[in-house]
């Protein structure tokens, strides 16, 4: 689902080369880089259509690029929907540092060091290991030795993976997970922690996580655009999903781990997040931002440190987080030294555009960035290609089926989406989101005969049908 990859810049320079608010011109001046940066991913394809926002020294700019699909030959705007996949686990933290911020007086009170087993009933009896050694924090943290995802997740659409996944799974899975590594001892990034986290936040408060999401966080910053559900006249709004090969792919849905990664928001509407977490308020979300803001260092999980939610770069003051589901891919970064913030949306997915954003970023902090360079991708004639095309038998029951996506070769495993090849030669090719490759055994004449997968250390020969 979501990805989290490490954050590979530090902002040194960017330090020492700030010197102060912007300039009419420097605006200028950072818009044109901003779309020198962009221009590749134009070039090569990379995405159907990305929404990029900015904050620095208090001012704002957005720029939308591309276009929304095929038959929509129309660039996004500040009021168009994304899913914003991980970004969402930024917001399932944020209700847990409001619930720690803002129930210090009541009776029934959360605090970050309580262990799930208490919010939980049954589990402290029935799994005592997890019960009672997880706490709220490890969740946020990603250091509760939960796995990635639950081993119960079936979904009846492999496209839609988190649909149905509903209370009753989750608890029962709780009931049942041995933890891989002791709770406070490795960072294991877990969708399965956050939205673990969100679930019982919203169990507690006697709501469902929308509900708690909308009143705690969302109706406070005036992000009115901002859901779990995007329904009636929004529907129009959201930017339709694509994966890395361009091909349409579906929107999400999301039960019991709604905190993991379901929430849907526009440029207008995370510029606002943005701004509060550079300048809080000084009420309930003002002080339930700034304790999630703050640095957190679980015993004996080594060196790396998060926010509540928020991962911390290198440079030890840029809080980020990305995003990714099966059609959209985003990104977030703020520093409140630095005063700036920058948001991309876009509406495909693996369409590598973290290093974009992060691009974005160090431009306007004052550092200098190139325009990035992409490989130039070997040009295999039409002809050869059409020979390519085609099903091949590759176990009873399972076919490799070749086509061919505007000059854009795809492989697809029955039961799996497509996957886009590139050629190394005229019969060999690469996966990119995968370490696998495939080798074509092509005659002088005629169509390919075979196609060999070759995957973890695994040679698999398929004859065409």
């Amino acid at each position: 689902m979501c990805n989290r990859v490490p954050l590979l810049f530090t902002l040194l320079a960017a330090l020492l080369s700030f010197t102060g608010p912007i300039t009419g011109q420097q605006t200028f001046k950072f818009e044109k880089k901003i779309k020198a940066l962009v221009q590749p991913y134009l070039e090569h394809k990379k995405f159907q259509a990305v929404s990029i926002g900015v904050v620095i020294d208090g001012k704002t700019w957005t720029g939308h690029f591309g276009q929304l699909a095929n038959d929509q030959a129309v660039p996004p705007n500040n009021d168009t929907l994304y899913e914003i996949g991980s970004i969402s686990k930024v917001f399932t933290s944020l209700l847990l540092a409001d619930a720690v911020e803002n129930s210090k007086a009541d009776s029934d009170s959360v605090k970050l060091d309580q262990p799930i087993g208490t919010l939980l009933p049954g589990l402290d009896d029935e799994n005592p290991d997890v019960g009672q050694k997880i706490t709220l924090k490890y969740l946020s943290n990603h250091v509760s030795g939960l796995p990635r995802m639950p081993d119960n997740i079936t979904p009846a659409d492999p496209n839609d993976p988190f649909a149905g996944y509903d209370r009753k799974l989750l608890h029962q899975f709780m009931k049942d997970v041995t933890l891989a590594t002791p709770p406070g001892e490795k960072h294991e990034y877990s969708n399965l922690g956050a939205g673990l986290l969100g679930d019982l936040l919203a169990a507690h408060a006697k709501v469902d996580y929308e509900t708690l999401l909308q009143s705690r966080i969302l109706k406070p910053l005036a992000m009115n655009e901002t859901s779990t559900n995007v329904q009636g006249d929004q529907l129009s709004k959201l930017a339709p999903p694509f994966n890395s090969a361009l091909l349409p792919d579906h929107a999400w849905h999301f039960d019991a781990l709604a905190g993991a990664g379901s929430i849907r928001s526009n440029t207008n509407d995370m510029l606002k997040f943005i701004q509060a977490n550079l300048n809080p308020p000084e009420n309930e979300i003002g002080r339930a931002i700034n304790l999630a803001w703050e640095k957190q260092l679980p015993t004996g999980a080594g060196q790396f440190s998060m926010g509540l939610g928020w991962m911390i770069a290198g440079d030890g003051t840029t809080r980020w987080h990305n995003g990714r589901t099966g059609g959209y891919q985003g990104m977030i970064l703020v520093n409140r030294e630095l005063k700036a913030g920058v948001i991309l949306l876009c509406n495909t997915a693996g369409s590598d555009t973290d290093a974009l954003a992060e691009g974005v970023f160090q431009t306007v902090v004052g550092m200098q960035v190139a325009p990035r360079k992409f490989e130039k991708t070997l040009v295999v004639a039409a002809e050869v290609i059409e020979r390519l095309v085609g099903k091949y038998q590759l176990a009873p029951g399972v076919e490799i089926t070749i086509f061919d996506n505007d000059s854009r070769l795809m492989a697809q495993l029955t039961n799996q989406g497509p996957l886009q090849v590139f050629p190394d030669s005229d019969t060999v090719w690469n996966y990119h989101d995968v370490e696998a490759k495939l080798e074509f055994e092509l005659p002088e004449q005629g169509p390919a005969k075979k196609v060999t997968l070759f995957q973890n250390g695994l040679t698999m020969p398929a004859p065409r049908k």
